[in-house]
């Protein structure tokens, strides 16, 4: 995670010229559904594990510093409380591999149009995600993550509004664990998908 605040840290530069506009900060909650990544057992005989992240309420922060017309520097940090689940194959019954949280950090840009009241936007981000296991099979870990998302703002208000979102996310994946008799290993990514709903606070 470090190595996301030093990249945090690279776009202090461009904020601090900012362009004359209103900074908005946005606690938002939401939904993360399922993603599922395949693991390749030690064992050629043995088949691979399909692990899957289960969908969970998420919740965190969104900080846009206008940099330009319609277009922000955006800075995300969120976090999602899930589990693992191993699916064996269709004749085996899935089980709680153990609880997992994600926390996310990513930076990027947003781009909006309309004016009044009701803005649609487009967004981009790339980071890292922390992954932290609550269970002695795996170690946490930070992996290279990114998103793209859009949605609507909805001002109420000059310095208060609504923001409805739909993103999607994607973790590389390089990883190993135990399953008590073999061990397993991942090259994939963990994609997912997320609907959110943040007051905006602009000043």
């Amino acid at each position: 995670m470090r190595r996301a605040l030093f990249f945090l840290f690279l776009l202090l530069p461009a904020a601090a010229f900012a362009q004359p506009g209103r900074i908005e900060l946005t606690p938002v909650v939401g939904y993360r559904l399922d993603g599922d990544f395949d693991a390749r057992s030690s064992d050629a005989f043995d088949p691979d594990l399909n692990v899957q992240v289960d969908g969970s309420a998420v919740y965190g922060l969104l900080l846009d510093i206008p940099v330009a017309p319609n277009w922000a520097i955006e800075i995300l940090a969120n976090r999602q409380q899930s589990q693992f689940e191993v699916d064996r194959g269709l004749l085996t019954p899935s089980s709680t591999l153990g609880d997992v949280d994600l926390t996310i950090l990513q930076a990027g840009f947003l781009f909006q149009w309309g004016e009044g009241q009701v803005n649609p936007f487009i967004t981009a981000a790339a980071g890292l995600t922390r992954i932290d296991p609550q269970f002695d099979e795996l170690s946490s870990d930070d992996r290279l993550s990114a998103s793209l998302g859009g949605g609507v703002k909805i001002f109420f208000s000059e310095n208060i509004g609504l923001r409805l979102e739909a993103r999607g996310y994607w973790t590389d994946l390089e990883t190993d664990f135990d399953d008590r008799h073999r061990r397993y290993d991942s090259r994939d990514g963990l994609y997912q998908g997320e609907g959110s709903a943040g007051l905006i606070i602009a000043f």
